[in-house]
């Protein structure tokens, strides 16, 4: 093989390469934009229009570690039924047609993850250090996945059944809370990402 042929193949080849990894690059990112939405079967989401929150006060104390702040989770109940309003949803005490619960994925500290310390289907979460305890089934929800499942920083709403305590939507924007001490607008913008799937 003559020093020109050997040259060419080792372009293409380099060629081959870097358009493998761009590839490969763009892949990854991609799954991480923006945000996704699943909904059950029996889901009937153009017939709800009231709410309430799942709990509407914590069912134990809140356990806020260091770097996590009570505003997280204030900012985050705020712009939901901001956003909630805006879709025409309206707050209620009693009867609502669908129950709100969100959680923010983070980092599980190793004395306290384990398997008794949730519900089936959960894990820890922002949520579940603001003192808020979620206990709702996901039977036949396609691309269903436990808090713990998903990167840090995960935004995840829940629409749920008040009779059935059934999930009956969900959305999140992947790792869209990486900052534990974001201010309300960077909140407010995640979660508008994530209900306008709604």
């Amino acid at each position: 093989m003559t020093s020109n042929k050997r040259l060419s193949s080792l372009l293409c080849l380099l060629c081959l390469m870097m358009c493998f990894i761009g590839l490969n690059s763009c892949v990854t990112t991609s799954g991480a934009i923006g945000a996704t939405a699943i909904k059950a079967p029996y889901a009937r989401m153009d017939t709800y229009k009231t709410y309430a929150w799942f709990q509407p006060q914590p069912v134990a104390e809140s356990d806020y570690e260091k770097g996590y702040s009570a505003n997280l989770n204030k900012s985050i109940k705020q712009a939901v039924e901001e956003e909630l309003k805006e879709k025409g949803y309206r707050k209620v005490e009693s009867q609502p047609d669908v129950l709100v619960a969100y959680d923010v994925s983070v980092p599980v500290p190793e004395e306290k993850d384990q398997p008794e310390n949730f519900s089936t289907g959960f894990g820890y979460s922002y949520g579940y250090m603001s003192g808020y305890r979620y206990n709702y089934g996901n039977a036949d929800m396609p691309g269903y996945r436990s808090v713990d499942l998903f990167k840090q920083g995960t935004l995840i709403i829940d629409l749920v059944s008040p009779q059935s305590k059934m999930l009956l939507w969900r959305g999140w924007s992947e790792g869209g809370i990486s900052n534990f001490k974001a201010g309300y607008k960077q909140v407010k913008n995640q979660v508008e990402e994530v209900l306008e799937k709604l």
